[in-house]
C-alpha cells in the first residue's frame, strides 16, 4: 500500500528546493529594481539585469546545486568539497543556468578567492576573520542542508551553521541560516503555519543564544509590517524578515512569490528564501504547473531534492554530474 505519509514529506522535501529555484526565477528579471519601478511580476519574465531567459535562474540556485551535490557525493557535509563546487561554478560555470558565472555577491566571491589562495581551515571556515559582512549569500542555498537532515532537526541546525561559514561568517548570518533551518525542518512537520512559525518553539529551541536582531525576526517582527515598510535589500536580517513577511501573509505559494519578488531590490533572492519555506510548507504540487514546467532545467533540480531525500546509486551521481558538467 502506498505510504501517504511519505509521498506528502517527499513531495514537501522536493518543493524545498524547486520552490527556492522558482522564487529565484521570478525574481531574476526585477533583481536590483526599487519597488514600484516595475510592472508587477505575475510569472517569468525575461530580461532583467543579466538578460536572462524566462525561467532562468540565478546564483542562488546555482550554488544551491553546488551545495546539493556535495551533500549527494559525500553523503554530509564536506567543506573541502563543497567550496571546490563553488569555485567551479565561478570559474567554469558549473550548475549555472548559462554556463558561466554571474551575479556572485562579494562576500561569496572573496571567499572563493581566498580559498584558491590559502585553502580551507580546520573549522570548516574559509577565514574565520571576515566577520564584516553580513550578506544574504548562504541563507539563499540553504535548502539542500535541510533536505538531506531533514530527519534530525540539531543536525540541519548545525549544518546550517556549518554550511554558512564557508562563506558568511558574520554572526548574524550564522544565527540567521540556524533559525532558517529551524523553521525548515518546521514546516515539513507541520500543516499549521502557526505552529511553523511560534515564536515560543524557536525561543526554546535556542534560548538566548541568538543575534538581537535576527532574535527579533523569529520573535515575529515581520507580522507587524507593512510592505512599505519591509526591507528587501541584500541584509541578511532583513531578507530573513522579507521572506517570512511574505509566507506569513500569503495563504498559497503563488500569493506568496508575488509578494516576495515585488519587493524589489534583491528580488531574485527574497524570493529564492521565500520559496524554500513556502516549498517546505505547501509542497510541490502546490507550486503553480506552468512555473515548474517554464523553470529552467527544472528535471535536473528535482533529481537533486529526491536523492538528497532518498539517497542515490553510483549510477545516479555519474549521470548528475555528467549533465551537470555539460
Amino acid at each position: 500500500m502506498p505510504d501517504k505519509h511519505l509521498d506528502k514529506l517527499l513531495d514537501k522535501l522536493r518543493g524545498m528546493l524547486v520552490g527556492l529555484a522558482v522564487g529565484d526565477a521570478l525574481g531574476a528579471a526585477v533583481e536590483f529594481m526599487p519597488r514600484g519601478s516595475f510592472e508587477l511580476v505575475e510569472g517569468y519574465r525575461a530580461g532583467g539585469p543579466h538578460n536572462l531567459a524566462a525561467g532562468y535562474w540565478t546564483d542562488d540556485t546555482s550554488m544551491a546545486l553546488c551545495s546539493g551535490a556535495s551533500l549527494i557525493h559525500c553523503h554530509q557535509h564536506d567543506p573541502e568539497d563543497q567550496m571546490q563546487r563553488y569555485q567551479r561554478w565561478y570559474r567554469d560555470g558549473y550548475m549555472s543556468s548559462t554556463g558561466r558565472c554571474f551575479d556572485i555577491g562579494f562576500q561569496t566571491q572573496r571567499a572563493i578567492q581566498r580559498f584558491e589562495r590559502e585553502g580551507i581551515d580546520l573549522s570548516g571556515s574559509v577565514h574565520p576573520e571576515d566577520v564584516d559582512s553580513a550578506g544574504n549569500g548562504a541563507l539563499m542555498r540553504l535548502a539542500p542542508v535541510a533536505i538531506k537532515y531533514h530527519k534530525d532537526v540539531k543536525l540541519a541546525v548545525r549544518a546550517a551553521a556549518d554550511n554558512a561559514a564557508l562563506t558568511h561568517t558574520d554572526r548574524r548570518c550564522i544565527d540567521a541560516n540556524r533559525v532558517f533551518a529551524f523553521l525548515l525542518i518546521r514546516a515539513l512537520n507541520y500543516d499549521d503555519k502557526a505552529q511553523v512559525l511560534a515564536p515560543a518553539a524557536i525561543a526554546a529551541y535556542f534560548s538566548e543564544d541568538l543575534d538581537y536582531e535576527v532574535a527579533e525576526v523569529a520573535r515575529g517582527s515581520y507580522r507587524q509590517l507593512n510592505e512599505s515598510q519591509v526591507v528587501s535589500t541584500g541584509y541578511v536580517v532583513t531578507s530573513l524578515e522579507a521572506a517570512l513577511w511574505a509566507f506569513y501573509h500569503a495563504s498559497t505559494f503563488e500569493e506568496g512569490a508575488k509578494l516576495a519578488v515585488n519587493l524589489g531590490d534583491d528580488a531574485d533572492t527574497i524570493g529564492a528564501i521565500y520559496g524554500q519555506i513556502a516549498g517546505a510548507f505547501w509542497g510541490y504540487d502546490a507550486i503553480p504547473a506552468p512555473w515548474v514546467n517554464e523553470l529552467h532545467d527544472h528535471a535536473r533540480i528535482t533529481t537533486v531534492a529526491d536523492l538528497l531525500a532518498t539517497g542515490m546509486t553510483d549510477e545516479q551521481l555519474e549521470i548528475l554530474v555528467e549533465h551537470a558538467s555539460t
